[in-house]
């Protein structure tokens, strides 16, 4: 969407992150307080031609854009209802130009990965204290817990995904709603996954669970203390060489 454009009370100011299903903008409200507005846009379904607000989908694509485009908007009002410190808080969410918004609350921070990045970089070690990881996880993990009581998953919880404000303290990003339809078309709308971080049902399309954002805390750990994502699930199947990992830890 172009900078600058007003919808439904908040101002677009920039585009500031893409994925598969959605895109995020920097915006304000109208009181001047900036947010983040997260559009569903899934990729391989729809296209914006230059200069148009609404979405153009192929007449074959409709049904499975339709079924992505309330399982988003049923994660927005979920997600509303979920006030935890260490959730992305969702302000508000509506629909508008054939497509669904959610409001969420604008964070000041980096995410784990870049934190990570940064001092891999720089030779520091260790990447991330065994103290900090304790401290950070059990706050994921309290978080993730409220979310699957909620019954919802996230389905790919990884370093680029917990967000650290300026004080160190996380946020569970990019919950993803298409994600979730699960049983509408698994060649086309099957959740899209990180390797190494996804869990192995997650890989040979089986039943998904709380279980499988378990999987993806572990890897996510793993990546605090390596610097590196642990072998994929697929590989591992092949040959595990994950065990030499686990001596050097």
């Amino acid at each position: 969407l172009p900078d600058g454009l007003e919808l439904s009370g908040y101002r677009i100011v920039k585009k500031i992150a893409v994925g598969g299903f959605s895109i995020v903008y920097l915006a304000v409200d109208g009181d001047g307080h900036a947010v983040a507005i997260k559009e569903y846009l899934p990729a391989a379904l729809a296209t914006r031609e230059p200069g148009q607000l609404a979405p153009k989908i192929a007449p074959e694509n409709i049904e499975l854009y339709r079924i992505g485009l309330k399982c988003f908007f049923d994660e927005g009002r979920v997600l509303a209802s979920i006030v935890h410190p260490h959730v992305v808080r969702v302000l508000n969410f509506f629909r508008a130009h054939d497509t669904v918004f959610i409001v969420m609350g604008y964070e000041h921070g980096r995410s784990l990965q870049d934190h990570i990045d940064r001092r891999r970089q720089k030779g520091d070690k260790p990447l991330v204290s065994e103290a900090a990881i304790h401290r950070m996880f059990m706050q994921v993990m309290d978080a993730l817990r409220e979310v699957h009581t909620h019954k919802l998953l996230h389905l790919d919880i990884k370093p680029a995904n917990i967000y650290l404000r300026v004080d160190g303290t996380p946020i569970l990003i990019d919950f993803g709603a298409a994600r979730q339809t699960l049983h509408a078309d698994l060649s086309r709308l099957y959740p899209m996954y990180t390797p190494g971080f996804a869990a192995p049902e997650l890989v040979t399309r089986k039943e998904l669970g709380p279980w499988t954002d378990i999987y993806s805390i572990g890897a996510s750990i793993f990546t605090c203390m390596v610097g590196v994502p642990p072998q994929s699930a697929h590989e591992r199947r092949e040959v595990d060489c994950m065990e030499g990992y686990y001596q050097q830890l």
